[in-house]
């Protein structure tokens, strides 16, 4: 699907980095990674702090080199927060945490956007993608910095297509919903028989699919955004099994939200009952 295909990613030390790096070597693609952390996949790497102008501009050169060239730039770095509460938080924590939270998913994606652009200016050809979320349009509750910055970056994201697209650069986005990790699982899981939490109901009430987002099924967007689409551009790609358009097309599951845990996990488990899954 992307041989001889160059990519350049930035961040490949997430979950959903390390799956996508994976998936695009397999489907042939040549690549070069741009972190503070070595993913360790046998690749060009070169190390920068994505805030900073100098150091991501000496290692764009250096990846764009090792490649001989660049068709896309993929940036996964991003990262986030514990939910605020102006009323109750100390004021100057939650500004700090604020900058930096956008230090990294706003004014890093600036600067990675600015400086790759020149390169595929020059060549009349390329094609950035960012990673956004679905707070990109829509609010989590007490995650004030992460969905400015996650706001921010789609307008980032237009701004840069529309000034671009004479030189032939594309800049697009792709939103993935909730998956479940690891590093994520106390968050979606709770009691002793790892029923979902509050949370993780509430996310899948409004999830029309009522499932969680894969891995690999996030991997296969960014592989499908990835391919040359000359067309393709300005946009924020959702790949949240609706969970962006949902209204209220569960009533059962918004009103179990207000009756507490007990009465989700019911519904959930008749849900598997009445519609049992076949192998």
């Amino acid at each position: 699907m992307l041989k001889d295909h160059k990519l350049v990613i930035i961040g490949g030390n997430s979950a959903i980095g390390e799956c996508f790096l994976d998936a695009a070597m397999a489907q042939g693609a040549a690549c070069a990674v741009i972190g503070r952390s070595d993913p360790s996949k046998d690749l060009p790497f070169f190390v920068a702090d994505i805030t900073s102008l100098d150091e991501l501009s000496v290692a764009a050169d250096k990846a764009i080199g090792s490649l001989d060239g660049i068709d896309t730039l993929v940036n996964f770095a991003g990262t986030h927060h514990a939910p605020m509460d102006f009323c109750k938080d100390d004021p100057q924590k939650l500004l700090s945490e604020y900058h930096r939270v956008m230090d990294v998913n706003l004014t890093g994606a600036f600067l990675a956007t600015m400086i790759f652009s020149k390169h595929m200016v020059s060549r009349r050809h390329g094609h950035i993608l960012h990673l956004c979320s679905n707070a990109s349009r829509l609010s989590l509750y007490g995650s004030y910095a992460y969905n400015i910055s996650k706001h921010g970056l789609e307008g980032l994201i237009k701004t840069a297509a529309a000034q671009l697209a004479p030189f032939g650069v594309r800049v697009n986005g792709v939103a993935p919903g909730t998956v479940e990790t690891a590093l994520n699982r106390s968050l979606l899981r709770s009691g002793e028989n790892g029923g979902y939490s509050l949370r993780a109901s509430a996310i899948l009430a409004h999830t029309p699919s009522k499932q969680f987002a894969t891995l690999d099924g996030i991997a296969e967007t960014l592989l499908a955004t990835c391919i040359p689409q000359r067309h393709l551009t300005g946009n924020v790609i959702f790949c949240d099994d609706g969970y962006n358009i949902e209204g209220h097309s569960w009533p059962a599951g918004n009103a179990a939200l207000y009756s507490g845990e007990e009465a989700l996990q019911t519904l959930f488990t008749h849900l598997n009952q009445d519609y049992p899954h076949e192998h």
